[in-house]
């Protein structure tokens, strides 16, 4: 398929659908799941669709929170980097939660963590998730004596964070309060995604049948549970399935149906969004915080689900009589609009990294936090952790090669290894003159085949589809004969033990016999491959000259090369 017809299928695949994924895209295209993420990639850039790590959304979906940010906040620089004043984050990735506290140590600029502790934070907003779950556990206790002839088998559908892992602890310390018999079958981390949660579901029903009990600790992973129940025919009165949320609208309705999910654990975005920009302002105007903002929770069932929201023609709204009324706000809101008399310094623009853009808990977040914001006057913009993750990761590896490309003196002969960041390194080489590069890579190669002050050589060999490369003993004797001054070379990880690694034999190969054909061998690896034995080992850490990377890179690890003779050089920010 010609590539522009290409780009237009995708655009209309993902207009069709509102999201897909680059398994899906690839599949549908049948091209490699590398070539999606690169058209998804240019199609982002022509602002034609919005790039996600795992796929991509539509810009036309009916309200998408993140579509309704501004434009100009759309990089990873315009949203970390003095744009926002105050960040609300939730915690995702140790590597990228460590980046976004060093910009913000470094711009003063204070953080709200959202559900999850994190590191430099001036407070968390968040529920009480043991005694949360305790309370819903001992719910379900009584409903397995009063239904189940106190006979509890519980399938525990949770996922690894500490906050997740709480709900299960606690959700089963009050089942067994009610029920000291009560079996757990089997704990298992559905990643917070429903499609897992589904076969998960499935598969654990098959193998075990005598499950009655089901905990999902949120509302994609029970709206996976629900679907498995309903296609295996489960019988409802047999069986209880408990979700911790409640977040938007799919489960509220689900609820009030009374068949798998007859309670659920409410933990209110439309509390914790205004608090979360309550605690923003506070953290603007250097107010004291508390380590911890614990908002509200309450056991829901389909009896006592209208006190507390009422179905509307646009969905559950809350009733906020009743919040006030028997609920407890760890900060002053006004519900109707800003709160009167406070004089206050407000800040122009708040943001926050939303980490599952698809759960409803996060969409009706966003919803609450950006109509609470507009009633004073501030801007919220919307960034999805998993596109702040990878474009941090893409901004470095431009940094780390640019940095590579100063590496270059004229009349160097270069070898140029496959990989994105040696792609990023062949559009800086562009600009230079007088330079012999032999490549294996197809994207290098067409970065330099028309400039003409570069010699350009191609190894040859087998293509292979999934990293654009040429492979293959063809390519390996061809490089017998070739000898270069440096070596750019990408791997998948490096670990001082396992040393560098890689995924495929036949790249591995490849990188090896680059390495035996190169006078001095320059790693460019980000952050993220430090710390990582991949399949395969290309050979010690030893092997190495100079490590191109970010300043992510823990100094330890950076020192463990140093020690080596190892030339560590850190891509300027």
């Amino acid at each position: 398929m010609p590539t522009n017809h290409r780009l237009q299928r995708l655009v209309a695949l993902v207009e069709e659908a509102g999201f897909v994924s680059v398994a899906d895209l690839a599949k549908a295209c049948n091209v490699t799941e590398v070539t999606i993420r690169r058209d998804l990639h240019r199609l982002d850039k022509e602002q034609l669709l919005r790039r996600t790590h795992g796929g991509a959304f539509a810009l036309t979906l009916p309200n998408p929170p993140a579509a309704q940010t501004d434009p100009a906040g759309a990089s990873l620089e315009g949203f970390l980097t003095g744009r926002v004043n105050v960040w609300i984050a939730t915690p995702v990735d140790p590597r990228f939660d460590r980046s976004l506290q060093d910009r913000a140590e470094k711009g003063s600029i204070p953080i709200i963590a959202e559900s999850l502790e994190m590191g430099g934070a001036q407070t968390v907003v968040a529920v009480d998730n043991y005694q949360a779950a305790f309370a819903l556990g001992q719910w379900a206790g009584h409903h397995v004596q009063s239904h189940f002839a106190g006979q509890a088998s519980v399938l525990d559908l949770t996922f690894t964070q500490s906050n997740t892992e709480t709900r299960s602890r606690g959700f089963m310390d009050g089942l067994r309060a009610i029920v000291p018999t009560t079996r757990l079958v089997l704990s298992i981390n559905a990643r917070s995604r429903r499609q897992a949660a589904y076969q998960l579901t499935a598969d654990a029903l098959a193998v075990y049948p005598e499950i009655n009990v089901i905990l999902a600790i949120n509302d994609a992973i029970a709206a996976g549970a629900l679907q498995a129940c309903q296609e295996r025919g489960a019988d409802p009165s047999a069986m209880l399935l408990v979700t911790f949320g409640l977040e938007g609208d799919t489960l509220k309705n689900t609820l009030i149906s009374r068949s798998y999910c007859k309670a659920g654990l409410a933990m209110f975005p439309e509390i914790v969004g205004p608090v979360c920009i309550e605690a923003a302002i506070a953290a603007y105007n250097h107010e004291p915080l508390p380590d911890k903002l614990t908002t509200p929770h309450v056991v829901l069932t389909p009896e006592t689900l209208s006190e507390f929201y009422t179905s509307t023609g646009n969905g559950w709204q809350i009733n906020w009589e009743t919040v006030h009324n028997q609920l407890n706000i760890p900060l002053d809101i006004d519900t109707a609009g800003p709160t009167a008399g406070k004089q206050r310094s407000l800040p122009a623009r708040l943001g926050f990294v939303v980490p599952f853009m698809e759960h409803e808990w996060y969409q009706r977040l966003i919803v609450c936090m950006r109509n609470y914001a507009a009633h004073l006057g501030i801007a919220l913009e919307v960034m999805e952790a998993e596109r702040l993750v990878s474009d941090d990761v893409d901004l470095r590896q431009h940094q780390i090669a640019r940095a590579g490309a100063e590496l270059v003196q004229p009349s160097d002969v270069l070898l140029i290894d496959g990989g994105q960041i040696t792609t990023y390194l062949a559009e800086e080489l562009a600009k230079c003159d007088n330079l012999t590069v032999i490549t294996n890579s197809i994207p290098v190669f067409e970065a330099l085949r028309d400039r003409p002050g570069i010699t350009l050589m191609s190894t040859g060999g087998v293509m292979r589809r999934a990293s654009d490369t040429l492979v293959g003993p063809t390519a390996e004797a061809a490089l017998c004969e070739l000898r270069a001054n440096k070596l750019f070379l990408v791997v998948a990880g490096l670990t001082p033990g396992f040393g560098m690694s890689h995924t495929n034999p036949g790249e591995v190969a490849m990188k090896q016999a680059m390495i035996r054909a190169a006078r001095e061998v320059i790693l460019l690896a980000d952050h993220t491959v430090f710390g990582r034995d991949s399949v395969v080992q290309v050979g010690p850490v030893t092997l190495i000259h100079k490590v191109v990377t970010d300043n992510a890179v823990l100094a330890s690890q950076r020192l463990e090369l140093s020690k080596l003779g190892i030339e560590v050089i850190i891509g300027k920010t």
